[in-house]
């Protein structure tokens, strides 16, 4: 009777045993699926910046050529109106003066 008690005391300071055990193994799987999920986040934030940075890069580049153009454009419209405005002043002013007395 004594051996019988004594093995299931045994028994259940083993169970006891093997129950911590996989507490303990489960609060370290926790830890570490809570450590992978930060780590993935944390790249995931990484790489994130770095596309929006290469993309403000981009974005910038695309901006500036097209206000340079866009200037182009302005310098050459400008200056094919001080053409005109060199060529025909005379003419439009004779206009504008026929036109305001008729």
């Amino acid at each position: 009777m004594q051996d019988l008690l004594k093995r299931i005391i045994e028994m259940d300071e083993q169970a006891r045993k093997i129950e911590q055990q996989a507490k303990d193994e489960k609060l370290r799987s926790e830890t570490e699926v809570e450590q992978l999920k930060e780590q993935i986040y944390n790249d995931y934030i990484v790489r994130a910046k770095d596309r929006i940075e290469k993309n403000i890069a981009v974005d910038r580049e695309n901006a500036d050529r097209k206000y340079a153009q866009a200037q182009q454009h302005n310098e050459e419209i400008k200056q094919e109106l001080n053409r005109l405005y060199t060529e025909k002043k005379d003419s439009w002013v004779d206009e504008i003066v026929k036109r305001s007395l008729a």
